[in-house]
């Protein structure tokens, strides 16, 4: 309790220090839907043209270009083919992801590795020059076997495939294999939000198949999402159920919300609820912070369901256009009803947008482990990360 009530009072000094600035998303700049940027309207997945747009006229870095090229121009060369106008009708589009992460610098027990997180390639198409019906496909490349999942070593597989369909604008349907509507999809596939080491999918590996509706208007949207499992899930690890998360704006840059999910498989059941908060502070900058409890049945045992909670809190300060510093405060405790590990971790670092369609990351975390009458040796990490969107 000690530890939550410091992460409370932590963000309570984002949100009422003018001095801290923190951009994790782009609400700070005024773009409070994430269907502006990108074609989920979630967020997350492939950015439309306006999102790239964006990327490089607000969060990139202009070292690279001359003061006197205007900012339309670099707009203008944001695009796959650079310049070069594509077909209405076809959007590409490729990321890599990759991680260089030292644990426990100068200990016995160092490890260095590199880790290819991300290998994806977005096919997208569309039926009118509106966009009203899409279709939304992203392969990605495992170099290493999936656990519990069909997915090979050294395979392609289809990571997301799904139509979108907009009957009004203040209404659109997704059906498909996609990310399930819970939370903040905050990049970080290992944060205690995207749940990484249970299966309930909210991770990297969490798409599953569904329909989902998305009701969005000026002040709040809200969106329910029943789901089926994915199609590389092992059959008795399918989590199958719902999720409905929404948002309500209450002052411009300020959203608050929330998210629940029941899902269940042949070997367990879930039931998450959390809230969750999105505030720009000024131009580009803001904070978010979520938190909330889990609830974990492992079926067919005589063990009692576990009730545990996590929170989350990041926040970006800019120092100049293209460079932030970035902060993560995570905490999760396994059962809050009786004696179990609670997790802390700190991560500190660089957000760094150097160039057009680049994103570099430099940080240091230390996670903190407390058990009832035992203490655990902290872990600490060196972490170095590079992104490339074209």
């Amino acid at each position: 309790m000690r530890q939550l009530l410091n992460i409370l009072i932590f963000i309570g000094v984002l949100i009422v220090s003018k001095q801290s600035v923190a951009y994790p998303d782009f609400i700070g700049y005024g773009y409070s839907s994430c269907i502006t940027c990108h074609y989920n309207g979630l967020g997350g997945g492939a950015l439309n043209d306006y999102g790239r747009a964006l990327f490089a006229t607000e969060i990139t870095s202009r070292a690279v270009f001359p003061d006197s090229m205007e900012e339309e121009t670099i707009g203008n060369a944001s695009g796959f083919l650079v310049t070069q106008q594509m077909p209405w009708f076809f959007r590409p589009g490729i990321k890599y992801r990759g991680l260089y992460f030292q644990q426990n610098p100068n200990g016995s027990n160092e490890v260095n590795k590199w880790v290819n997180m991300q290998r994806d390639f977005n096919l997208n198409f569309f039926f009118d020059k509106k966009q009203n019906v899409s279709l939304i496909t992203t392969a990605s490349y495992a170099d290493f076997d999936v656990p519990e999942t069909t997915i090979d070593k050294w395979s392609i597989y289809a990571k997301e495939f799904y139509v979108r369909i907009k009957q009004s604008n203040n209404l659109w349907w997704y059906a498909g294999q996609m990310d399930k509507a819970y939370g903040i999809r905050n990049v970080d596939h290992t944060a205690v939000n995207r749940f990484p080491a249970s299966d309930v999918g909210l991770n990297q590996y969490g798409q599953s198949l569904g329909v989902m509706a998305h009701f969005t208007y000026p002040v709040w949207d809200i969106a329910v999402n029943p789901f089926f499992g994915s199609v590389y899930t092992v059959s008795e690890k399918r989590q199958q159920g719902v999720a409905v998360t929404g948002e309500y704006q209450v002052y411009e840059k300020f959203k608050v919300g929330g998210s629940v999910l029941a899902s269940e498989s042949d070997q367990t059941r879930w039931r998450l609820a959390g809230v969750m908060t999105r505030m720009g502070l000024s131009k580009g900058t803001s904070v978010l912070a979520e938190a909330g409890l889990k609830e974990q049945t492992r079926k067919g045992t005589n063990l009692d369901p576990q009730l545990g909670s996590y929170a989350w809190v990041q926040s970006m300060v800019a120092i100049t256009r293209g460079y932030n510093v970035l902060t993560t405060i995570e905490h999760s405790k396994d059962d809050i009803q009786k004696s179990s590990s609670e997790n802390l971790k700190y991560t500190f670092g660089l957000l760094a947008f150097p160039l057009p369609r680049t994103e570099f990351r430099a940080s240091l975390s230390n996670g903190k482990t407390n058990l009832d009458g035992a203490g655990v040796d902290d872990s600490w990490a060196l972490q170095t990360q590079v992104h490339v969107s074209y």
